[in-house]
């Protein structure tokens, strides 16, 4: 599964995004890997407080590691948390934000989503935001609300 999911990480990076004629993104543009990466975060991170985080981090595999390294993942007093502020991050510490997502394909793949209804496996979980709501919201504003709405077992829809 893992090996799955590094090909998977490796296939977006020859995936071509819109650009501008001058070169860059449009204003504004939000990409796929963007969104589906807040997904995956904001449901690890979910992931972590609803459960037993030992079993959590346990069950990501060597993924774990990697987020640890990157400071996207960390522990403190008060148990473990996600950064969510990707300045923080030091993705130069395990090859760059492809293996970041690679990671996080990993710790969603290989838990379940226990708080919404029936248990369903963490892909399962963010596969289905991203068939209902992908190219469907306009602002980096507006995924972040729905997705946080969505991992909190609402519609998604703010």
């Amino acid at each position: 599964m893992a090996a799955l999911a590094l090909c998977m990480v490796m296939a977006a990076c020859s995936t071509s995004e819109p650009e501008t004629e001058r070169g860059g993104f449009p204003p504004g543009y939000v990409s796929k890997f963007w969104v589906e990466r807040e997904v995956m975060l904001h449901t690890f991170d979910r992931m972590l407080s609803e459960g037993d985080p030992e079993e959590v981090l346990e069950n990501s595999t060597g993924s774990r590691d990697d987020l640890f390294e990157s400071h996207v993942l960390h522990e403190d007093e008060d148990g473990y948390s996600i950064e969510f502020d990707k300045d923080a991050w030091r993705t130069e510490e395990v090859g760059g934000l492809n293996w970041i997502d690679a990671a996080l394909i990993n710790a969603t793949d290989f838990n379940d989503v226990t708080w919404c209804g029936e248990t369903v496996t963490g892909d399962v979980f963010v596969d289905a935001y991203m068939e209902e709501f992908w190219d469907n919201l306009d602002s980096h504003d507006e995924y972040t609300a729905s997705i946080a709405d969505y991992v909190d077992c609402g519609d998604g829809r703010v």
